[in-house]
């Protein structure tokens, strides 16, 4: 009977243990990920010693690799250790250095700052993923707009339909980004499972951004942990937030030399964009075939 047992314990635990080792983490709780990080050029306010200005004060350097203003660090909430990004910088901290084929899963939450130059508009981040060779995805973390999408010079498909029922987080933006991004109109486009499927060629202006709204938002209320996922296989990916999913992208790829070239991997980036937000439980796992989410999309 005892041994009965102890070969019943040992299957429990192998099984076990295999269904853990599915999943790995990209943040060890004590330290940053190891990748070089980048930051752009930060605010004429902050004191960055040594960074150059021009003759009206403004800094005129980007940060790069260096991060005097400790934009990232290791925080703890609740007992438990997270990323704090503050955001007092445009830039990315860099979770992995090339990935394709897997499931990304964390967790965030907004803090309670952003910096002035954020005053009315919604707080904002980012996961970026296939980043390289100038192109990238983004799953938008928008306060009130989260999983949509965003890109400049990629090719690809969504199901997706015009709507002129515009979320009041992108209506509370299109005033400070008039400058900068062309497609935030009147009428934009949505995801739709059921919509025909929306081409992007890949070759907008530089203010044309790709823009899809996220269908349905599903963030949790201010305060609240968010679960996100993105799930990458091949050159198509899907936004999931907490637990629904909201974007489908399919068929991506860019150009290069008159090539067109696959867009199924790249770096893995959490982007600070002028607000506290913090991250924990991320981990991921590799894919080894079709994931069950897609099959429907890609058999259209």
């Amino acid at each position: 009977m005892a041994r009965i047992f102890l070969l019943a314990f040992i299957s429990i635990s192998l099984f076990t243990n295999c269904q853990d080792d599915e999943w790995r983490s990209l943040f060890n709780g004590k330290e940053l990920p190891s990748y070089p990080h980048y930051l752009g050029i930060p605010d004429s306010s902050f004191d960055v010693p040594g960074l150059k200005r021009d003759s009206a004060g403004n800094y005129i350097e980007r940060l790069g690799t260096r991060d005097p203003l400790g934009v990232y660090s290791i925080d703890t909430l609740d007992g438990e250790p997270v990323i704090r990004v503050s955001g007092q910088a445009i830039g990315g901290l860099v979770l992995h250095d090339s990935l394709s084929n897997y499931h990304l899963r964390l967790k965030f939450k907004w803090g309670n700052y952003k910096w002035d130059w954020m005053e009315g508009r919604p707080k904002d981040g980012g996961i970026l993923y296939h980043q390289g060779n100038g192109v990238r995805h983004e799953l938008q973390i928008h306060e009130g707009d989260v999983g949509s999408y965003w890109a400049k010079d990629v090719a690809l498909d969504i199901p997706a339909r015009y709507t002129s029922e515009i979320p009041e987080a992108i209506i509370k933006a299109k005033p400070f980004l008039l400058d900068l991004v062309s497609t935030l109109n009147d009428t934009m486009l949505i995801f739709d499972p059921k919509a025909p499927m929306h081409h992007f060629d890949g070759k907008n202006g530089y203010k044309d951004w790709q823009i899809v709204i996220a269908n349905p938002y599903n963030e949790n209320p201010h305060g609240e942990w968010n679960v996100l996922e993105v799930i990458c296989y091949e050159n198509h990916a899907i936004h999931k937030i907490n637990g629904k999913v909201n974007m489908v992208l399919l068929n991506s790829y860019y150009e290069s030399k008159g090539e067109k070239i696959p867009l199924n991997s790249g770096r893995l980036v959490l982007q600070s964009e002028g607000a506290v937000i913090f991250f924990k439980d991320i981990e991921m796992k590799d894919l080894s075939e079709t994931p069950e989410l897609l099959k429907p999309y890609l058999d259209k």
